[in-house]
């Protein structure tokens, strides 16, 4: 899969087939006037100590939760809410040593453990809400607190992904780019290593 993938279509689904019936459903959702839900997965590549990224050694991150894109309603990395179903044996990434390297023999962390990057691919997922603007009469109140009927008009995105993808793209890219300069700053500030 590569990004021309990705963009070939409206819809950023890299599978032709699989495009075309997530467009029809975008469309059908628009012409009902419903809406329909998404999740996006994405991946961030190179994220590890081969002098390919920044954030070397693996330990990139932190605890603290940072501002979320609106219409999100779910944020998974890794196996996310799916790993719930299985037992820590089932779910555990065994550690191994591959040539000077610690690798993962799984990934159901998504290169990310306990906050912290480990060095493997980062996989996350965010799920978004379906617009809340639809063309069928909602009830609702006013500004008087009254009871009344909501009938929207006008052009209304039938899913938000699309818009969504340059916005988490952009986040994954500001929050990878802030921990590479906490690595970089850590490690300027350390003492040689003598050992």
């Amino acid at each position: 899969m590569t990004l021309r993938d990705v963009e070939a279509t409206p819809i950023r689904c890299p599978d032709p087939a699989v495009a075309e019936r997530m467009i029809a459903a975008v469309e059908a959702a628009g012409r009902t006037g419903t809406r329909s839900a998404a999740s996006w997965p994405a991946r961030c590549e190179g994220v590890r100590p081969d002098g390919a990224s920044r954030l070397r050694p693996p330990g990139g991150g932190s605890r603290q939760g940072d501002d979320e894109p609106p219409a999100s309603k779910g944020f998974e990395i890794g196996s996310g809410f799916a790993g719930t179903e299985l037992t820590g044996l089932e779910h555990n990434d065994e550690f191994y040593m591959d040539g000077d390297r610690v690798r993962t023999r799984t990934n159901r962390s998504g290169g990310v453990q306990g906050g912290i990057s480990n060095g493997e691919t980062i996989h996350f997922r965010v799920a978004f809400k379906p617009t809340a603007t639809i063309m069928s009469p909602q009830s609702t109140v006013d500004v008087h607190h009254r009871d009344t009927v909501l009938q929207a008009r006008g052009r209304h995105d039938p899913c938000v992904l699309p818009r969504a993808v340059p916005m988490v793209e952009a986040m994954a890219a500001l929050v990878l780019a802030d921990h590479a300069l906490r690595q970089e700053a850590i490690h300027a500030g350390a003492p040689a290593n003598k050992g």
